[in-house]
């Protein structure tokens, strides 16, 4: 034993101390217990402020391991200062120093497999895999990656299942300084960690010195180690937002090298500048507002920046464009985003798990159809533009003279009036720059894209199932119900827009209320709903992005705040019929409510004009009475053969009667949205509620969307419910369920057809500008039609009862 000790290369694991959890003698048995021959302990104890305390730790540690040498600080500098400690208390540069935190527990090989590993990589920093304290199964850290700007990229998703998916040893910029170990003489060479950051960054900053010193930084995954990792809990003055900031810019102000300092600096405002701009929309203005404050402050500490750029000036060896090739390209933050859409989060009964997506070209076939079908039945559209029926007006030819109207005051329709214009108007003007200011191509795209944008909306709201099948089903069913071709075919914008709102509004408002994905391992669990614990920061950003979403929809379609509200309302009653969560259920209605409020907010002042008449429009064409076989199969336009939509509804049933645990939830909260606003729609179709109603196809759009969910829930039933087990009646109602899907959207794919969804090649506007004289070169005039406001050729304003201009 004596000979093998003597053969390893010594180990210092160096600990700092400061106010331990009570988790602390697990980490001293972790240590003590390891099986490396070589291994020295010095515990490094910053002062608590209580002298007593410091002595009961220090008791603690010589009760469990006698043989190591504990010192207290006198002070609590933070982790990296207290670190550098080692460099004045430990002589020589042969061996290793295990550098760690006070709450990680290493397997009992951890450090003998880091010590093989960096000998067998030559490097000079080599940190284990860093596992969750508490669920050893859920990855905290394997390895830091870091773009040019500081920002890091843990690699992994927050809840990820270890799946032996990161386990190869590879070269990583930088390792958590939790535990890492580093070789003693390039540690001292470089002269420890940066000693003006005590917490966050110290990791990401040394390793970028390391690099630039010609050493190698790995990862050994083979090496596990238990990570606690609740330093906001335990030091509750910190500010971990603006330490993280302001060591990331430090850092890159720093270590960039001089021929790209310029260069780095003006991305590093632009990128500052940016993330205010989107944290402002994205709830996240706390951390966009502590980047500004770190690059400002830059200005003032400008000596000591440049004081440390000639102390970190000897360690270099290698250039700057070996450093570069190491980090991320581009942003880690995008980066990180875009490896989201490769995993899925599942929220289980207690906790969140994310676990990679299953493999399939299903959901790419699915789109590609969806785009081509868009495609095809728009195709005239495309060709000769949106006809002027009902309420497609033209665009402007000019966005700046419709800006200009919009902040005139002054309202020029009909006869004109001074009042608030509708802040749709900014929107089309804005978004004029991604057409390059051609109106007639925005027009184009503004009303096909309500179909794509409600087609993503509800794909997004169907990731609430975790089966594909059902995700697909729910996507072919919204988007190929008849009420798409019904309002393309009369020209009903409003009801386009209450399509794309739709399924946004129920997506973000069951987002902010905590609903997930569930565990679909759990399906035999009695699980209402696929609940994960959001905390304040997180709540208020995914509110605010329901806000931003209704608000859009109302700056087009003011009955959108309406639709919205009855949605939330209805998504909190079918909570409570399911007998889910009655706290689900308050927080939906509270949700919804700051919703609404904040969505009208961003369409002052023009919400000041709204009223109940101007909100649900002229009544329809045409003596009401269409009937219910009409309204129900969505034949509110020109569609053949909609009364094969009928089969959809045939979904609603098998799902409540199928379904269990959370499909039962979203099955019942399906089937109260198709029966309250179905209802609403033949009730308003007979004339027998006491105030007008909007379009039926407003009314149709939720309950397209209630239908898409049933469908989903009734075949997530079949997989998850029904599959596999014995033969009886469950069976073959789920096989018509999936049959009816089919039956269903046959009306819909029809209507592609005829390249224009049946629209009118000559509406009556186009008949009445034929006999209208042409403008003169010194000016343009208004036309004041007058007639009945069911038959105007745009959206008019009523005088008397009959009568509208």
């Amino acid at each position: 034993m004596e000979t093998e000790t003597h053969n390893a290369p010594p180990v210092v694991a160096v600990v700092v101390v400061h106010d331990p959890a009570p988790e602390f003698d697990e980490v001293l048995e972790a240590l003590a217990g390891q099986d490396y021959p070589n291994l020295r302990y010095l515990f490094l104890v910053s002062a608590s402020g209580s002298g007593d305390d410091d002595a009961a730790v220090a008791a603690r540690i010589t009760a469990r391991l006698p043989e190591a040498f504990v010192r207290t600080t006198g002070a609590n500098p933070g982790f990296a200062p207290t670190a550098n400690e080692v460099l004045r208390l430990v002589e020589g540069d042969n061996g290793f120093l295990l550098l760690c935190h006070d709450d990680i527990a290493p397997d009992p090989e951890a450090v003998r497999m880091l010590v093989e590993e960096i000998f067998r990589s030559n490097a000079g920093v080599v940190g284990p895999k860093l596992v969750d304290w508490d669920d050893p199964r859920v990855l905290r850290a394997v390895g830091l990656s870091a773009d040019r700007f500081g920002h890091v990229d843990l690699g992994i998703e927050p809840g990820e299942v270890d799946q032996e998916q990161h386990d190869g040893v590879r070269d990583v910029f930088a390792v958590p300084s939790a535990c890492m170990l580093v070789r003693a003489d390039l540690f001292r060479a470089l002269g420890g960690f940066d000693p003006a950051m005590s917490y966050y960054g110290e990791d990401v900053e040394f390793c970028w010195r390391v690099h630039f010193s010609g050493a190698r930084v790995v990862v050994a995954p083979v090496a596990r180690v238990r990570h606690r990792g609740r330093l906001p809990e335990r030091r509750t003055d910190l500010r971990p937002t603006a330490l993280e900031a302001r060591h990331r810019v430090r850092t890159v102000a720093t270590l960039t090298g001089p021929a790209r300092l310029l260069g780095r600096s003006v991305e590093l405002v632009l990128l500052t500048i940016v993330e205010l701009a989107v944290g402002l929309f994205t709830g996240r203005l706390r951390e966009a507002w502590a980047s500004a404050v770190a690059v400002i402050g830059l200005v003032p500490r400008t000596p000591a920046i440049l004081r440390r750029r000639r102390a970190v000036r000897a360690v270099r060896r290698v250039p700057e464009r070996e450093i570069t090739s190491l980090q991320v390209r581009g942003s880690a933050r995008l980066s990180a985003y875009l490896r989201t859409r490769d995993t899925t989060t599942f929220a289980g009964a207690d906790r969140q798990i994310r676990r990679w997506r299953d493999s399939t070209t299903a959901p790419v076939i699915a789109w590609i159809a969806v785009l081509v079908g868009l495609f095809i039945g728009a195709r005239e559209f495309f060709a000769d533009g949106i006809p002027p029926v009902g309420e497609f007006l033209a665009f402007p030819d000019s966005p700046r003279r419709l800006m200009e109207t919009f902040v005139s005051g002054w309202n020029p329709t009909g006869v004109g009036a001074t009042s608030s214009n509708p802040t749709g108007w900014a929107t089309i003007s804005l978004a004029s720059f991604a057409t390059l200011f051609r109106m007639g191509l925005l027009s184009t795209l503004f009303v096909v894209g309500t179909v794509l944008v409600g087609a993503i909306g509800v794909w997004k709201l169907a990731t609430v199932f975790p089966s594909t099948r059902a995700r697909l089903a729910t996507l072919v069913v919204y988007v190929a119900t008849p009420v798409v071709s019904g309002a393309m075919s009369s020209g009903q914008l409003t009801v386009l827009v209450v399509f794309a709102t739709t399924p946004w509004v129920l997506h973000l408002v069951r987002r902010a209320a905590g609903i997930e994905t569930a565990d679909p391992t759990m399906a035999a669990a009695d699980v209402a709903d696929g609940l994960i614990a959001l905390d304040r920061n997180e709540r208020v950003r995914r509110t605010v992005a329901a806000i931003i979403a209704v608000a859009l929809g109302a700056a087009f379609a003011p009955i959108v705040l309406v639709v919205a509200a009855l949605l939330g309302v209805l998504l909190s009653l079918g909570t409570l019929l399911a007998l889910a969560s009655w706290r689900t259920a308050v927080n939906t209605l509270a949700i919804t409510a700051a919703t609404v409020i904040g969505a009208a907010a961003l369409n002052f002042p023009w919400v000041t004009t709204w009223s109940w008449s101007t909100m649900v429009g002229p009544p329809p064409v045409g003596e009401a009475g269409l009937g219910m076989v009409r309204i129900a199969s969505f034949d509110v336009g020109s569609t053949d053969f909609a009364v094969l939509a009928l089969a959809l509804y045939l979904p609603v049933l098998a799902a409540i009667a199928l379904a269990r645990a959370w499909r039962l939830t979203w099955a019942v909260r399906a089937g109260t949205i198709v029966v309250v606003f179905g209802g609403l729609a033949v009730l308003a179709d007979r004339g027998s509620l006491p105030i007008d109603m909007p379009a039926a196809g407003v009314l149709l759009s939720p309950v397209a969307a209630g239908l898409a969910i049933a469908a989903g829930a009734a075949l997530a039933a079949f997989d998850l419910d029904v599959r596999g087990g014995s033969f009886g009646w469950r069976q073959p109602l789920g096989l018509l369920a999936s049959v009816a899907v089919v039956v269903g959207v046959i009306p819909g794919v029809y209507a592609l057809g005829d390249g224009a969804w049946d629209a009118p090649s000559t509406p009556l506007s186009s008949v009445l500008e034929a006999r209208l004289p042409p403008a003169d070169e010194d000016g343009s005039y208004n036309t004041l039609v007058v007639g009945d406001a069911r038959l105007l050729p745009v959206p008019g304003t009523e005088y008397r009862d009959g009568i509208s201009w």
